[in-house]
């Protein structure tokens, strides 16, 4: 049975002309790539887009985006003057305020929303939107809305999709990778998206600067509940000292997981400036997305995170406070 939101697409397309199409707050590899996928599935439908985000790519990005259509709204970017006949399209998260300051800029001024995601929560817009809790990404989503409309896709966007899964799926080493994961990546390949360069220019491009802040953020961790909990801090007198970026330093939280015996780990980071924010990892069955949720965040059963109100010490405490209920 085809998943309804193919239908909730097909309708939403056929009432506008131009779209603004934008990610999450510091966006990832699936992010831009469901972003820059989706805006060559526009074109070739006929259709006028945008691409508008809140904050900049990974530095190594720019291989990916070489049309250089990735628009950040700094104090460089020019709102189009017809800003208000474009409806937004909103990938890789189900909750719209969770763009940043794109929310801010353009609530209210833009014709209609729709939203293309693959994580839990926000049930009550599932009916009206193309949400697929058990997809591995939004590249992957953007894969089959490709197939859904036959249209063809480019080397490039296919490279583009093909890191979105990879990179959400932890090289297909998470629990969403499914058989259709797989499909999508061989045929991704087929056209034109080489593996070997997916690992490279995610996994192998690293800065030194990275190696530093990674180094600071280990040299936090402690072990709670027997070992099965690991706590780590990323602060932003880590990110001045090591001169990093705070996208650098996020991938630190699936680290200790990889240590024997550890199930979960917890990550408090704030970047310069920023807000508090809270990763959470963990193996098996232990769902983080309900206390994301509660949080007013989001994400899967094994991957999620939000934003506190508190500061970095408060939020420390809390959020150790509510991942040992699950070793208690």
């Amino acid at each position: 049975m085809m998943h309804t939101g193919f239908s909730n697409l097909d309708g939403f397309l056929k009432k506008y002309d131009k779209f603004v199409i934008s990610t999450h707050e510091s966006p990832d590899w699936d992010g831009l790539g469901s972003e820059l996928g989706f805006r060559e599935l526009l074109g070739l439908l006929g259709k006028k887009c945008i691409i508008i985000n809140s904050d900049p790519p990974p530095a190594t990005y720019s291989s990916m985006d070489t049309a250089g259509v990735l628009n950040v709204m700094d104090g460089d970017f020019k709102m189009p003057d017809d800003i208000g006949d474009h409806a937004h399209v909103v990938l890789d998260t189900n909750d719209y305020e969770n763009i940043g300051a794109v929310y801010y800029a353009l609530k209210g001024r833009l014709r209609d929303l729709f939203i293309i995601d693959h994580h839990e929560g926000g049930d009550e817009k599932f009916d009206s939107n193309f949400i697929k809790a058990g997809a591995s990404s939004a590249s992957e989503l953007v894969y089959e809305i490709f197939q859904y409309y036959q249209k063809p896709i480019s080397s490039g966007t296919a490279l583009a999709l093909m890191a979105g899964i990879v990179f959400d799926t932890g090289s297909f080493r998470y629990s969403k990778t499914s058989p259709d994961t797989f499909r999508a990546a061989a045929h991704l390949v087929e056209l034109g998206a080489s593996p070997v360069a997916v690992n490279e220019i995610i996994y192998e491009n690293n800065t030194l600067e990275s190696f530093t802040l990674r180094s600071m953020i280990q040299s936090s961790m402690k072990t709670l509940c027997g070992g099965k909990l690991a706590t780590l801090m990323l602060t932003p007198e880590m990110l001045e000292k090591s001169g990093a970026s705070f996208a650098e330093g996020e991938p630190s939280i699936n680290l200790p997981l990889a240590v024997r015996g550890v199930q979960a780990s917890i990550m408090v980071k704030q970047d310069l400036n920023g807000p508090v924010k809270v990763s959470m990892r963990t193996k098996g069955n232990l769902d983080v997305a309900e206390i994301a949720i509660k949080n007013g965040g989001g994400g899967h059963k094994n991957a999620a995170g939000y934003k506190s109100p508190l500061g970095i010490e408060e939020t420390y405490s809390k959020a150790v406070s509510e991942m040992e209920k699950f070793f208690k």
